[in-house]
């Protein structure tokens, strides 16, 4: 079988571009998950954190985000174009905990991180009750942002969410079933 008119290296040409096209898109890193964002009150000693206060997330020793405090006791805000704390995890760090630190202090409150979720989320900020309450939620359980509970509610079992794989196989499955088409059509 030889290559002998016009139509066969057309199709020659296109199977090479689409498996380079297939390498090139099967090399790029995975997209980074949606950040997770956080806006409520915060308190510094049972009074209102003074504002110009920085509000960092960490995730182990890693910061994944800050905001300044705008008004005395709020960080961030619920509306639509409201600055919020935003933490910035990476894959491998979904599901993992979230600390919150003001003035060197760490807040009572932590959470598991989740891709794409906004949640209120008040933060007490005392010595001694460092990371002691998980505020967690279910990844995408909330339509409406609820008050988050004064008093610990009843553990329920929290479903960890399943990861999926990238779909690194699905271009290269394309490109070979491109070829196979071009390849009857000669």
């Amino acid at each position: 079988m030889g290559i002998d008119s016009d139509a066969d290296i057309m199709y020659l040409k296109t199977g090479i571009i689409l498996l380079s096209l297939i390498f090139i898109v099967s090399g790029v890193s995975a997209i980074p998950p949606l950040p997770y964002e956080f806006y409520g009150n915060a308190t510094m000693n049972g009074t209102p954190i003074p504002a110009g206060t920085v509000i960092s997330a960490k995730i182990g020793e890693t910061e994944v985000g800050n905001i300044t405090v705008g008004k005395a006791g709020m960080y961030g805000g619920s509306e639509t174009f409201d600055k919020r704390l935003v933490v910035n995890g990476d894959e491998k760090q979904i599901g993992q905990y979230i600390t919150f630190s003001a003035l060197g202090i760490e807040a009572a409150q932590k959470v598991k991180l989740w891709a794409g979720e906004s949640q209120r989320l008040d933060l007490t900020f005392a010595p001694g009750v460092a990371g002691s309450i998980d505020a967690s939620i279910t990844p995408s359980q909330q339509t409406n942002t609820p008050d988050i509970p004064t008093k610990e509610p009843a553990k329920e079992p929290v479903k960890e969410p399943t990861k999926a794989a990238p779909l690194i196989a699905a271009p290269i499955v394309a490109g070979l079933l491109a070829l196979v088409l071009f390849a009857r059509r000669s």
